[in-house]
């Protein structure tokens, strides 16, 4: 009978077993169901250990099989698992409630690739199938998802906004000020400082933009199901990168701006100011990369551990 102690013997021979009689092994367990006549396959989906549900692609065609068995008591087969929400120690492995959204969709969408055309739309005895069962135990998430990602994206998009007002300002408050003798031309056009600024100030004002569009789409999304799964966490990702990029560049066009304005006085004065200006840069990404890196883990590293690097039974 399968129990807690035969997965964590499963999880334990996949990476350790070496010989023959291992795998005929583990391919005994694989065989072995439990009362409600599931397979280890079946108990590794429903607590998503992805190293254990891995087996299945290399059981050839024993797969459609197990992929087969049906739970004798609610009439779930293995979709209608995958779509059960996902125990809080697995949920927490990321934070927010939209990357946790995204992963369960992930998880539905991997196992929905190996079961057979029939089982996709099968009613269990509730008569629900594994979509709609997904829609009833993922309702509360998704009305967190929608919470947090809302809340997320208004947050950037007063950031992103301000970055814009400054560096429109900026663009036409030329440092160093005009020759009214030669029709209005920047004093320092011809200085290396200048054309940074120049520079640096229009892309602040380019990337800063992109980011408030990534975050207004964001904020008039539909937030259906499926937006959770690649757009909405693409379009986070995006926002932010621009983000970022608008406030180096602002730091930038700062710095240059400072350096012609006051470089004919105290020059350690402008050095100085412009080293200081980077402050914000480094402390913005030390306090957004704990976001960034479960956007990342989430979006890409997650769909990794459905694709292992070598088979596990050779």
């Amino acid at each position: 009978m399968i129990t807690p102690f035969n997965l964590l013997v499963v999880f334990g021979i996949t990476f350790y077993a070496r010989g023959d009689s291992d795998i005929i092994t583990i391919i005994n367990l694989i065989w072995e169901v439990d009362n409600k006549n599931r397979s280890i396959i079946h108990i590794a989906v429903l607590h998503r250990h992805a190293s254990i549900f891995n087996l299945i692609h290399e059981l050839g065609s024993i797969k459609e099989i197990i992929v087969a068995f049906v739970d004798d008591e609610d009439k779930n087969n293995l979709l209608h698992l995958a779509a059960k929400l996902a125990p809080t120690d697995q949920l927490n492995l990321v934070s927010g409630a939209a990357l946790q959204m995204q992963l369960e969709l992930l998880w539905f969408e991997e196992v929905k690739k190996i079961m057979l055309p029939s089982f996709v739309d099968m009613k269990n005895s509730e008569g629900i199938t594994p979509r709609e069962l997904f829609t009833i135990e993922h309702k509360e998430l998704l009305s967190k998802a929608e919470s947090w990602m809302k809340d997320t994206a208004n947050s950037c998009m007063v950031v992103s906004t301000l970055i814009t007002t400054g560096v429109f300002s900026a663009a036409f408050s030329i440092p160093g000020g005009n020759n009214d003798n030669e029709g209005g031309t920047p004093n320092y056009l011809q200085k290396p400082a200048f054309l940074l600024f120049a520079i640096s100030d229009a892309m602040a004002l380019i990337s800063s933009s992109t980011s408030i569009l990534m975050f207004l789409s964001i904020l008039i999304s539909r937030y259906a199901e499926d937006d959770f799964f690649k757009s909405l966490p693409m379009k986070l990702m995006i926002g932010l990168v621009a983000l970022f990029i608008s406030i180096i560049s602002m730091m930038v066009a700062f710095s240059s701006a400072f350096f012609i304005t006051y470089y004919h006085g105290l020059k350690w004065v402008p050095n100085f100011i412009g080293v200081l200006a980077f402050v914000p840069v480094p402390l913005f990404f030390v306090l957004q990369y704990p976001l960034w890196t479960d956007i990342i883990y989430s979006t890409y590293h997650c769909r990794s551990l459905f694709r292992p690097n070598k088979y596990m039974l050779n």
